[in-house]
């Protein structure tokens, strides 16, 4: 069973890897509400990964901020989708993907809590259900302009 600092870091990781794909999908899509939401994504994993940061300091950890290699395979795909249909509408399954493998981490993370709730505190479960909570509100932003844009 992973220690609350495995379980806190692989979270850490993953957040920050969403981070970096939001930053680079920004990139591609500089248009309108594509851009917008991108970087509104972005801005909200980066606080859930400065406050899973601030879980790690309290617990003699130090995070590390480089992600894992998933980001760049997330920077490949954004790129070539792009190439290929040179329509920013295009990105947003790719986004929609990644918020439901974010919501899948925070779900199995939330399961490690379950099991090992003696070892976490009151306020950590809360902090990633509420973050749990505000990728279910990305994936119903994703959703929204996917029906727009068809």
């Amino acid at each position: 069973m992973p220690t609350p600092i495995e379980t806190f870091s692989t979270l850490y990781t993953t957040v920050i890897d969403a981070v970096k794909g939001y930053d680079d999908a920004a990139e591609i899509a500089k248009r309108d509400q594509v851009g917008t939401l991108c970087a509104e994504l972005k801005r909200t994993h980066m606080t859930h990964a400065h406050d899973i940061a601030g879980l790690l300091l309290e617990r003699g950890e130090r995070p590390d901020a480089d992600g894992s290699y998933m980001s760049v395979v997330h920077k490949i795909v954004l790129n070539a989708r792009f190439m290929i249909t040179a329509d920013e509408e295009s990105l947003l399954p790719g986004l929609r993907d990644g918020e439901k493998r974010l919501l899948e981490t925070y779900d199995d993370t939330l399961r490690e809590v379950e099991i090992a709730k003696d070892a976490f505190k009151a306020a950590e479960i809360k902090l990633l259900k509420d973050q749990r909570q505000a990728v279910l509100g990305n994936l119903g932003k994703i959703d929204a302009q996917m029906q727009a844009a068809a």
